[in-house]
């Protein structure tokens, strides 16, 4: 469309004759004859001019061309939207129109079209988000899934991780064996260092390793207890983006694009690399794209931004790195005062019973917490069917039932005081097994019942306060009565006999 306003411009503040303005214009003579009829009708001056908006002037000077679309009737844009978003085709939703108003007075497909469009961009319109620098981390897995050698020569599919600092679009990318917890908290853990801090959120998409139970109408989103301990480990929160919402996230789905675009060209014309190799190859990729200097920014680069806006913001890294383990949330303890976990049964304190406990297991150790603090660790055991009970979670009822079982006496001594512990200890640490310890255990049982527990604690106490904690010193104790007595008073002062002319000394044997 040429510019009427120019054109009335030149009518009204020139004396150029219909010929000049036209050619200036690109118009004919008659067009310019026209319009200046329109003006000395409307009265219309340079004044009204620069009041008018351009839809004014249309609406004036071309108003014979616009009543053929004027009269068309306009279809509810607000149900065509809903229905396209239905999956209905817009060829379908103009014949449903166009039988509905009629022909003549039906838009054109392209006219509808067009308003469709054109409602659609106003109904939905774009906010720039504001990012504060160290606010947050934005993370995605990408949908480009790289392949490799698994390590013996076969194919495997990898991973592509992406994880960007919003406020200056730093960018970390990394590829990881799979989505699972372990790979997903390695991934982040990473990321954290590569960026040399923490932010105060980490934005996540929703899958299983990061997200239990997304929001909805059953409430807040759950989020995944490891992922969960992983923030609380560097003082951070999980915020995952609501569902089938990537805009909640539009900087790291950008940073996808252009990673995974990158890494697939890079791998178009490599033979199948192993993950330590395709890491490196990714790194030198991701180095050049954060060094690259930025349009939006002139003599600006991804780096230098990160260097100006986000890390001086970060809050300092752990120097220890997150330990991965698995977290099991509000278990409650049964009767049997053990926990299942991975077919396996791990006790915790009898005390316990009927509460709501959690449960952190790794490799190496099964931990399991209450109220805030560790009340029970355990050896991981890896047979189906294993079974772990400390001593210490048993009520004293089972304790003597399974001393008396097993023939035990380090778990019957638990039953008692501390001296006697300390000697069953004691004689639990020589190196005799089998019969020689179960009859131990009924020896100490027998003189339990022959004395009483008062004396038996007293001799045993006695016998570790004289430096001799063992059972015959305990049994010599008894049968000479001195349990109830100190060590110190039956010790032999150690003295020095006097120097005098009867005693020949050492130097007699020299022959001095």
């Amino acid at each position: 469309m040429f510019d009427i306003r120019a054109l009335v411009r030149l009518m009204l503040t020139t004396a150029h004759s219909n010929h000049q303005i036209g050619r200036l214009t690109g118009r004919s003579a008659t067009t310019v004859a026209r319009y200046r009829q329109i003006i000395l009708d409307h009265d219309f001056d340079a004044a009204r001019l620069d009041q008018s908006t351009d839809a004014d002037l249309v609406r004036l000077f071309r108003a014979g061309q616009s009543t053929q679309a004027s009269n068309k009737v306009q279809p509810d844009w607000h149900g065509v939207a809903l229905k396209v978003k239905a999956g209905h085709h817009l060829v379908d939703l103009h014949g449903l129109y166009e039988a509905e108003v009629g022909t003549d007075r039906a838009m054109s497909y392209r006219a509808f079209c067009r308003g469709h469009h054109a409602h659609a961009a106003v109904s939905h319109p774009i906010m720039i988000q504001r990012h504060h620098p160290g606010g947050a981390m934005m993370t995605d897995y990408a949908g480009y899934r790289p392949k490799g050698d698994d390590g013996t020569g076969g194919e495997a599919v990898f991973e592509l991780f992406v994880a960007v600092l919003p406020a200056s679009d730093y960018t970390f990318a990394c590829v990881v064996r799979s989505q699972k917890t372990a790979d997903w908290l390695e991934a982040n853990e990473r990321a954290l260092r590569f960026f040399g801090g923490v932010p105060e959120t980490i934005v996540s998409d929703n899958l299983k390793a990061a997200v239990s139970r997304p929001k909805g109408r059953a409430g807040p989103a759950v989020i995944n207890p490891a992922f969960e301990a992983f923030c609380d480990h560097h003082g951070t929160l999980a915020k995952p983006a609501a569902v089938y919402s990537p805009t909640h996230k539009a900087k790291v789905e950008i940073g996808v694009k252009l990673v995974q675009r990158l890494l697939r060209l890079a791998l178009n014309d490599r033979p199948r690399l192993r993950l330590g190799a395709m890491n490196g190859l990714l790194a030198e990729l991701v180095e050049r794209l954060n060094h690259k200097p930025l349009r939006r920014a002139k003599g600006e680069t991804r780096f230098s931004l990160y260097e100006t806006l986000d890390l001086p913001a970060l809050r300092p890294l752990r120097q220890d790195a997150f330990a991965f383990h698995e977290v099991r949330r509000d278990l409650m303890l049964g009767s049997d005062y053990h926990l299942v976990h991975d077919q396996c049964r791990y006790s915790a304190p009898h005390t316990l019973i009927g509460r709501k406990l959690d449960l952190r297991a790794n490799t190496h150790a099964v931990e399991i917490w209450h109220d805030g603090r560790a009340v029970a660790l355990h050896a991981r055991l890896f047979q189906p069917g294993g079974l772990s009970t400390d001593p210490a979670h048993m009520p004293p009822t089972h304790l003597a039932r399974r001393a008396e079982v097993e023939e035990d006496f380090l778990l019957w001594s638990r039953l008692q005081g501390a001296g006697v512990q300390a000697v069953a200890q004691a004689e639990a640490d020589r190196p005799f097994y089998g019969a020689a310890k179960a009859g131990l255990y009924r020896a100490f049982r027998e003189l339990h019942r022959r004395v009483g527990a008062r004396r038996l604690e007293a001799a045993c106490d006695r016998a570790v306060r004289s430096g001799r904690p063992r059972m015959d010193h305990v049994r010599n104790i008894l049968n000479r009565g001195l349990e109830f007595t100190d060590p110190a008073d039956f010790v032999t002062p150690d003295i020095i006999a006097e120097t005098n002319e009867n005693v020949r000394g050492a130097d007699y044997f020299t022959g001095a």
